[in-house]
């Protein structure tokens, strides 16, 4: 992948593969994209939502008072550079910008750390929290991907 972007959007392409009605747990805002943090681990590239409105505790938050943050849940694995919108640069707000400088690395580590929940998570589906946690992640559709 040419070179590393720090934030991204998701092309029209991406959205076309990765429908609505067939991936509903992905964000699918098109007329409003939602800026990504890009990372890879493990030779694997992600890109993960700045949303808002989170409820739950996979997430850094950048806004916590607002429910706003980088929601790993939401997160998806780019297979192709052309799943990429190179052609607009994101722009982020000041406070939100503020809030990630000088955090990827923590971006990383928490998103292994859900990579790994998520797993687990789908080892023991007999755990109720268990079930939920695989229902609304958007890992689901890239189990192969992260070696499930």
């Amino acid at each position: 992948m040419g070179k590393k972007k720090r934030f991204v959007f998701l092309s029209d392409e991406f959205y076309n593969v990765y429908s609505a009605s067939n991936y509903p747990e992905i964000e699918q805002k098109r007329n409003r994209p939602y800026i990504q943090v890009y990372v890879e681990i493990d030779d694997v590239r992600y890109a993960i939502p700045l949303r808002s409105d989170i409820h739950h505790p996979y997430v850094l938050w950048t806004d916590k008072a607002n429910n706003c943050g980088v929601d790993f849940s939401k997160a998806v694995v780019i297979s192709k550079e052309s799943y990429i919108d190179s052609s607009v640069e994101p722009h982020l707000r000041q406070k939100e910008f503020d809030a990630l400088r000088g955090k990827d690395y923590r971006i990383k580590v928490k998103m292994e750390k859900y990579i790994e929940k998520y797993k687990n998570a789908k080892r023991n589906l007999s755990n109720p929290m268990n079930q939920i946690l695989v229902k609304y992640s958007t890992l689901q559709y890239f189990e192969n991907e992260i070696g499930i």
